[in-house]
């Protein structure tokens, strides 16, 4: 396991999670593609906010079962509880400061996020 940085673009919020990054995915429901989070999902025990609780805002729509924390001061998407695993978190990706993609080649592993509810069922647990 791995213990990896990450923040936002102003700084204000910051975070580490600890993982073994070999695994990522890209969902093409509308919010995901139009924000370019690319998840890696983790237990809650293994994500910690380090700095910056009081300037997320949080975002939901639809079922209202996700949570999507992004920073009010510089917009950028940093995590969220997603709909298919609310007590997890789903970090994104790109905002991990010291992941390399290109070093790590992670498997990407595609969501159909524009149709959640047969994609859900295909998921493996």
């Amino acid at each position: 396991m791995k213990t990896y940085k990450g923040s936002c673009s102003c700084s204000k919020v910051t975070f580490e999670v600890e993982t073994n990054l070999k695994r990522i995915s890209k969902c093409n429901c509308s919010i995901c593609i139009k924000k370019g989070i690319i998840h890696h999902v983790v237990d809650q025990n293994k994500f910690i906010l380090i700095s910056g609780k009081d300037n997320l805002s949080l975002y939901q729509f639809g079922t209202m079962r996700a949570k999507h924390y992004f920073c009010k001061y510089c917009g950028i998407h940093l995590f969220n509880n997603p709909r298919t695993y609310p007590e997890k978190v789903s970090v994104n990706v790109n905002c991990l400061d010291d992941f390399d993609f290109e070093k790590e080649m992670p498997k990407v592993v595609k969501f159909d996020g524009r149709n959640w509810e047969e994609a859900f069922k295909s998921l493996e647990f």
